[in-house]
């Protein structure tokens, strides 16, 4: 098991394969388009290998809030199924818990869909605490 950081120069295209398992909305000319922007505006991106192989993903981005003061924000956090059970999202997690400490931030948030139980029992588990309500309207 191995945690690598991915740099904005790197090949986009070799996270398709496990970034479409996660987000299937998107199209592969889509997901490079807005990962490319995204990492440009200081979005962080980070992958678990198990025998070179790319087994799980979290992406963050370090924020500000009147609220919560200095704070990484978790985007995405996925391990691929067949990788489940085996401790990859709870080292992703560690990992950017220790990057707060180091940079500091103060709080380390992420949302979590309402019928995610296993990741809640993950997220719990790490002391994470439910904290808000997390409410979306579309502009449309």
């Amino acid at each position: 098991m191995e945690i690598l950081r991915l740099n904005p120069a790197d090949d986009l295209s070799g996270f398709w394969n496990v970034l479409s398992t996660f987000r299937t909305n998107l199209s592969i000319d889509t997901y490079q388009q807005v990962l490319s922007e995204m990492i440009e505006d200081g979005f962080h991106l980070i992958y678990i290998t198990d025998n070179g192989e790319v087994a799980g993903f979290a992406g963050y981005r370090y924020i500000q809030k009147l609220f919560t003061g200095k704070t990484i924000y978790i985007d995405d956090l996925f391990t691929l199924p067949q990788y489940r059970g085996k401790g990859y999202a709870a080292a992703l997690l560690d990992y950017i818990h220790e990057e707060a400490k180091a940079t500091g931030m103060n709080k380390v948030e992420l949302d979590s869909g309402p019928t995610r139980n296993d990741a809640h029992r993950l997220y719990l588990n790490h002391r994470y605490i439910i904290s808000s309500m997390h409410f979306s309207r579309p502009v449309s």
